[in-house]
């Protein structure tokens, strides 16, 4: 067979003696396989070329451990994005038509080994044939509702021949990825075998089903209708409507359209669902929730991108052993996520009985699986042996870092990181996770500052991605750098943030819950603020999260907060009474709510007698309380604060201030953060909403910053 004429950049064509040609990806510029216009290009010359002498089959796999392809390039999808309608239409059309020449002649399939996602499942669903693996890298799925989008590639089209229209909504709807075998139960893929085996089935598969006339069959199928008896369809769209509507609170437009275009599309001929489709993808990407989402997720990359430095890149070399000190409900969470991560951990804590009790605990958490919702059993035992335990600090001798998760407690904490620094290397990298404390007070102590820095994970700490990596005033470049790299090894999202009080996320949290309070001063019924913030598209409002949080917990914060910035968040006196009274929120059973029984997954009964009690006791006079009104009540502060921490250069970029909110406190996505917010609104007509409120006090005035916007008209998020 003659050479490929021109020369390729993204792929390889080899030719094995069985009569099959290998085309191995490997995308250069990407740290994973994203589909570029330049694959396409090349993979549409060589399908060309493969047109004149066609082989037995043709097999699409990666060059690159751990992605066959992480989706489409995401510079070419905001270019995208920008353009109008009939143009994303045609773009859409041109993608299918390449993937639709991988099953018109000759049998092909994708060898799946790794990260599947997006355009890349789209690009293995137009093949004959899919063999995945069950790499732990592998995940495959449709996660464009996660953009605002829906697959453009006859992700649905295809999808709904597979398997059926209705797990094919379930897959295109919630965007949760699938692993090999989890995939091959649902009939995504054909098989999942080792990687040592996958060429090898992939090829045995191509040749049985052509062979029987299997192939031919799901091509006629997969160019066809969906029978799809009209009682189920009606049947379907109601239910799969209904759970839709519960997921998103009506604030996502790509999963009501993804149910309407595949059951559009299942009544017609796969070309004519094609186009259903490409329309459907044109008018998601016209909405401001697709260039909100897609803003996210550049900020994710960027994030993932980012050393946490300014300047020459620094070389980190990853700790190799590392430990905690302090085994409790933080300490637990946190060595989970290391075993989660692939790593080892020794968690050191003094009482022996306490360290006992944290070792189920860590096991079941780092064994939990998010798709059955179980603790995966036979996982928790594997991971038993990257687990080791002491009751001595002694332990932490060669290790090469330490995170300290001890009380919040100053005092404790520096004589416990005192003693850290004594036992370990002089090159040993310490960390604290502290909500509170400053870091320059928790180092007074430290003979050598400069490896010291705050690690703030957030419980529950296998949900909660985001970390704040605290830089104290002594703390290297090389040490941020070395605690960002390694947030990341554990799969989180770590954002830089110079000491200040409270941080980043409690800075930026405490003006709503403060506001909160005051409206329950004035008389606004807590089940009203919480509805209009959830309504908002905070996952809790902010009397529920108080409860959450616990309002001891809160209390102690607010005083570091309040001593801080009095002149605008004064320590309401309505939390102290409460935890006077003992009455702490869902770990008591009762705070601003009742609740079924103590604990973590407890049932609201409904308002606390005994806390409208002390709140009527600092009642403030009623004030007009529209629902607009609250919502800029609770969330204009919070954007006025995050202003001021631009101001004070407390992070290096607004973005990591967006990403914070989301990650940390379910600030909702879909509105892009706190800053694309405030321009879906303007500065000038923040400034004008924030007048009527001027008499409250400092918290409702604009700053300086909010007023140049205002003035010049330029974007928050520029």
């Amino acid at each position: 067979m003659p050479a490929i004429e021109r020369e390729l950049e993204t792929l390889a064509v080899g030719h094995d003696a069985d009569g099959f040609v290998v085309v191995t990806f490997e995308v250069p510029g990407h740290r994973q396989n994203v589909l570029t216009k330049q694959v396409l290009e090349e993979l549409a010359a060589v399908l060309d070329h493969l047109a004149a002498d066609p082989p037995r089959g043709l097999l699409l796999c990666s060059g690159r451990r751990g992605s066959f392809f992480a989706g489409a390039d995401l510079a070419r999808l905001e270019e995208l994005l920008a353009r109008p309608a009939p143009e994303i239409v045609a773009a859409c059309d041109r993608g299918k038509g390449v993937l639709a020449r991988l099953s018109s002649s000759f049998p092909t399939a994708a060898v799946i080994d790794g990260v599947c996602l997006g355009g890349g499942l789209e690009l293995a669903l137009a093949c004959d044939v899919r063999v995945a693996t069950p790499d732990r890298h592998t995940s495959i799925g449709c996660p464009e509702m996660k953009l605002g989008l829906l697959p453009g590639w006859g992700g649905t089209v295809r999808l709904a021949r597979l398997i059926g229209p209705g797990p094919a909504i379930e897959r295109c709807a919630s965007g949760e990825p699938l692993s090999g075998q989890v995939a091959h139960t649902a009939g995504v893929v054909d098989a999942c075998v080792g990687a040592d085996r996958a060429m090898e089935t992939a090829k045995r598969l191509l040749a049985m089903r052509a062979a029987d006339g299997s192939l031919a069959a799901r091509r006629v199928r997969m160019a066809s209708p969906v029978d799809l008896d009209a009682g189920e369809r009606v049947f379907l769209e109601a239910t799969t409507a209904a759970v839709i509507l519960g997921r998103t609170g009506g604030h996502y437009p790509a999963p009501p359209a993804i149910l309407r275009t595949i059951l559009a599309g299942a009544s017609v001929d796969a070309q004519a669902a094609s186009a259903i489709e490409s329309q459907a993808f044109a008018t998601l990407a016209a909405s401001p929730v697709a260039r909100n989402l897609l803003r996210v997720f550049a900020s994710g990359e960027r994030n993932r991108r980012d050393s946490g430095v300014e300047g020459n890149a620094i070389d980190v070399k990853p700790a190799e052993r590392q430990a905690i000190v302090g085994g409790g409900i933080m300490g637990s969470g946190i060595a989970a996520s290391h075993l989660r991560a692939g790593l080892s951990i020794t968690v050191i804590d003094v009482n022996p009985t306490a360290l006992a009790a944290a070792v189920p605990t860590i096991l079941e958490e780092a064994a939990w699986d998010r798709v059955a919702k179980r603790v995966d059993q036979r996982r928790a035992v594997e991971l038993a042996g990257a687990l080791q335990t002491a009751t001595s600090l002694a332990a932490l001798a060669g290790t090469d870092l330490v995170m300290e998760s001890v009380t919040e407690r100053p005092d404790v904490k520096q004589q416990v990181l005192t003693e850290i620094e004594r036992l370990v290397r002089p090159d040993t990298v310490i960390t604290t996770n502290t909500s509170t404390n400053p870091i320059a007070r928790l180092a007074a102590g430290l003979g050598d500052p400069s490896r010291f820095c705050g690690l703030h994970f957030f419980n529950p700490v296998r949900r909660m991605t985001l970390v704040e990596v605290i830089r104290g005033p002594a703390t290297s470049d090389a040490t941020v750098a070395f605690a960002v790299a390694h947030a990341k090894r554990l799969g989180k999202c770590p954002v830089v943030v110079n000491d200040s009080p409270g941080f980043l996320v409690n800075r930026v949290l405490m003006p709503y819950l403060h506001e909160a309070g005051e409206l329950l001063r004035e008389g606004v019924p807590a089940e009203r603020i919480d509805r209009v913030a959830r309504s908002f598209g905070m996952p809790l409002g902010p009397i529920e999260l108080y409860d959450m949080i616990g309002l001891d917990t809160a209390f102690y914060a607010g005083l570091v907060l309040s001593a801080a910035y009095g002149d605008r968040i004064e320590a309401s006196p309505v939390i102290p009474a409460l935890v006077k009274a003992g009455r702490l929120g869902r770990k008591t059973g009762a705070g601003f709510y009742r609740y079924a029984a103590a604990g973590q997954l407890e049932r609201i009964v409904g308002p606390d007698d005994k806390a409208a009690e002390v709140i009527a006791r600092y009642a403030h006079t009623p004030r007009e309380s529209s629902d607009r009104t609250i919502v800029d009540r609770l969330f204009l502060p919070m954007l006025l604060e995050a202003l001021r921490v631009l101001d004070e250069k407390l992070v290096r970029d607004g973005r990591d201030i967006d990403l914070a909110v989301i990650h940390a406190l379910g600030f909702p996505a879909f509105r892009g953060g706190l800053f694309p917010w405030g321009d879906s609104i303007g500065a000038a007509e923040v400034v004008r909403r924030l007048e009527p409120l001027a008499d409250l006090g400092t918290r409702m005035h604009p700053t300086d910053r909010l007023r140049h916007h205002a003035s010049s008209g330029r974007p928050f998020a520029d």
